[in-house]
């Protein structure tokens, strides 16, 4: 009996040493690529050439949501999964505040994915009805809109959750329903938008081929590459956002209904090393999407390069030439290289 329970004990040290590792190679890895990826993304987009363009402004929404995951979410799973060091439990409205935004934060990501995939549909279709509604002023709101949609239907975190004592963890309380709240997540994060980029990208996608036969103007050459390009930006992002958004919550809801209070404490660490992985792969959309644009679009790779190309200062020589009886006056101008 005391060899089986010393064997048990092994197993669930290896366990955990597994899964305090794990926290930390990944969470540098997210934070260091995340960081600099997110600060690139924001130089592009803020670009004049890109700027214009609505479907730029829900990519610029996804960046600046990632920030918020890279510089929030990430070093505070860090601290309390590595070092047992956890902010949430330092007070009751502390738990409930920053379970709420970083629960916000999460989700929102994969909504402007989603918004973007609606603008492909709509910028790549024939109707003219339809083209008018992708423009900067409907991506403006749009994007208000989901943000109050999803701080609104997530209001329910603060309620559940409370620091909970002896253990001292930020946890649902006792009698509220964990199952609601893991139906909630895997609805408004993986289900909905999932379904959604799945829909209007194949929408989209049939756009473009039945574009193809139609003969359009030659001044709209470049703005259909650049339509072009962003599509493919979308796509692969909304094929990235929804493979890892959709794990996690099944994960989450399964440990829910199949956990027993008799459960072994070996059981309970290989779900806690299950939740911990996936929680991670869950976050690697919102926190590497930097690098998916690069591989998808050579548009973004273009502007991109920009920033590292050196471009001399130049000077302007004017010279004024003033023809005969003061009836002319010509003006030049010359660039110099200094």
């Amino acid at each position: 009996m005391s060899s089986s329970n010393t064997s048990m004990s092994d197993a669930v040290n290896i366990v955990k040493q597994i899964q305090n590792r794990f926290s930390i190679y990944w969470s540098i890895f997210l934070f260091s690529f995340g960081i600099i990826g997110h600060s690139l993304s924001i130089y592009v987009f803020t670009r004049r050439t890109l700027f214009w363009n609505p479907c730029i402004l829900y990519f610029l929404a996804l960046t600046i949501g990632g920030y918020v995951i890279v510089c929030g979410t990430v070093p505070l799973r860090f601290l309390q999964v590595s070092f047992i060091v956890d902010v949430f439990v330092t007070s009751d409205p502390m738990c409930k505040i920053l379970t709420y935004i970083f629960g916000c934060a999460r989700v929102l990501p994969s909504w402007f994915v989603l918004l973007a995939s609606i603008d492909r549909f709509l910028c790549s279709s024939s109707s003219t009805t339809l083209r008018s509604w992708s423009s900067i002023r409907v991506a403006s709101r749009a994007i208000l809109l989901v943000v109050l949609f999803i701080s609104l239907i997530y209001i329910h975190l603060p309620i559940l959750f409370a620091v909970q004592l002896p253990q001292k963890s930020c946890v649902v309380m006792p009698g509220a329903s964990d199952v609601f709240r893991n139906f909630c997540n895997l609805i408004l994060w993986s289900w909905l938008p999932t379904l959604g980029m799945f829909v209007f990208g194949s929408l989209t996608i049939r756009h473009v081929r039945q574009g193809r036969r139609r003969i359009l103007p030659q001044n709209t050459g470049n703005q259909r590459k650049t339509d072009t390009q962003l599509i493919k930006m979308m796509l692969v992002q909304a094929s990235v956002f929804g493979s890892t958004a959709a794990i996690l919550p099944s994960i989450n809801l399964y440990i829910t209904l199949t956990a027993k209070s008799t459960d072994d404490a070996l059981k309970k660490a290989t779900d806690n090393l299950l939740l911990n992985v996936f929680s991670y792969v869950a976050l690697t959309g919102p926190c590497l999407s930097f690098y998916l644009f690069i591989l998808s679009s050579q548009l973004f790779r273009r502007e991109l390069m920009k920033l590292f190309k050196w471009r001399p200062r130049t000077q302007n020589q004017f010279t004024v030439t003033v023809g005969p009886n003061a009836n002319y006056i010509g003006l030049s101008i010359r660039h110099r290289i200094p």
